[in-house]
């Protein structure tokens, strides 16, 4: 699990810094960490992983449960960042349908389609390379891939803390 972890953890940091540096025209390097490992979408990886099971046969129910399970996750994360690194890394104050700026209903369909497709393609690619028992290689990849970001940061590329440009 703590492979998969790192995995989806480096994953969703690739996701979120090419979403953000699309709408941006230029390249964000997105996270509230140093380092190119987001954690929110790493534990949402493993929830996601734990319901598996349960949603693996159905589309629809793998993108509605998902879409919930990660709309939750999303949410907590927003009260736990708020509380612990005194921040506000996203705000979703002015999209419609939204809670709290922490939640909207746009990001709620993204979550869901996302969740379908961790479910039904992502998640099952990685189980079939069998990467427990290529974990050392794996982390090696995350480490290098740390380097890396340290480097980028360091040639002075746009770096933004949190989400706070939506």
């Amino acid at each position: 699990m703590i492979i998969y972890f790192a995995i989806y953890c480096f994953l969703g940091y690739l996701l979120e810094s090419c979403y953000i540096s699309i709408l941006e025209r230029k390249w964000i390097s997105s996270g509230l960490l140093k380092g190119p490992f987001i954690p929110l979408y790493g534990f949402g990886a493993l929830i996601l992983i734990l319901l598996y099971p349960y949603l693996k046969d159905s589309f629809l129910l793998s993108f509605l449960i998902g879409g919930i399970a990660m709309t939750m996750v999303e949410y907590f994360a927003s009260l736990y960042i708020e509380k612990w690194f005194h921040t506000h890394c996203w705000d979703y104050s002015k999209h419609h349908l939204q809670f709290q700026g922490r939640i909207c209903f746009l990001y709620f369909m993204i979550w869901c389609f996302l969740s379908m497709l961790f479910i039904h393609y992502i998640h099952p690619f990685f189980m079939s390379l069998q990467i427990i028992n290529d974990s050392v290689a794996i982390v090696c990849l995350i480490y290098l891939s740390f380097l890396l970001k340290a480097y980028i940061d360091h040639i002075q590329f746009q770096k933004i803390n949190g989400l706070d440009i939506h």
